[in-house]
């Protein structure tokens, strides 16, 4: 028989659940744990069953950062399904392109230390990141995107995708960036080449290239500008 009891106890913890919390006090109020059950928790679910697996998969990331970093296999591992590690990992990237995207005012790039400003958060990439910012006539940043994932070479990194948002986008130029996963933001070879043929490509479509900026570790970038390689 379902008691007065049974009922205030199952109130109670309905209040207290996740979800009841986000929805009733906004997702600020939510501690770190409760946010990630919410993220896992599935269709008619509180949160509360997630709760648990929230607190094993923050203890083992040791901080929220490093919750971002888990690759999949490690999440499944921790216990998530297939379905789950999607969710988890297309969260993350939400709130990165988020924090990425800041206020909405938009940025002037005018020196290379505006560029890093803006793309640090490359440096914790584990892979080459080749992106292109649009400006518009006031060096402002109207948009960027990631044109290319891997070891950056002028067979890979085509002039067409490299420079098709621009046109779509009305951009007046453009600024190359991207990482170099080993720390060291000095130019390689493939690198000069590739900033020679954009720059060329630039010209002519009248989309001038104003700079490639390598970002290194620990704030070490190199401007390929400043280096003569850009006319």
């Amino acid at each position: 028989m379902i008691t007065a009891a049974t009922v205030r106890y199952f109130a109670a913890t309905l209040e207290n659940s996740p979800r009841h919390k986000l929805a009733s006090q906004g997702p600020g109020m939510l501690s770190p744990v409760e946010l990630l059950s919410v993220v896992l928790s599935k269709d008619g679910e509180d949160g509360s069953a997630t709760l648990h697996l929230a607190r094993e998969l923050l203890q083992s990331a040791y901080s929220i950062r490093g919750l971002s970093n888990l690759s999949p296999a490690k999440l499944r591992e921790l216990g998530l399904s297939e379905t789950d590690v999607y969710r988890f990992k297309a969260a993350f990237e939400l709130g990165r392109r988020a924090d990425r995207a800041g206020l909405g005012d938009r940025q002037a790039c005018n020196k290379p230390e505006d560029v890093v400003q803006l793309f640090g958060f490359l440096a914790d990439e584990k892979r080459e990141h080749f992106c292109c910012v649009l400006l518009d006539t006031k060096n402002q940043v109207m948009n960027w995107l990631t044109v290319h994932i891997g070891t950056v070479s002028s067979s890979v990194v085509g002039v067409r995708e490299f420079f098709r948002p621009a046109l779509q986008q009305g951009a007046t130029s453009v600024i190359a960036v991207h990482n170099h996963p080993s720390g060291n933001p000095e130019p390689s070879p493939e690198d000069i080449e590739v900033t020679r043929a954009l720059a060329e490509a630039g010209r002519i479509l009248e989309v001038p290239l104003l700079d490639h900026v390598i970002i290194g570790s620990e704030q070490n970038y190199v401007s390929l500008h400043r280096l003569g390689y850009i006319g």
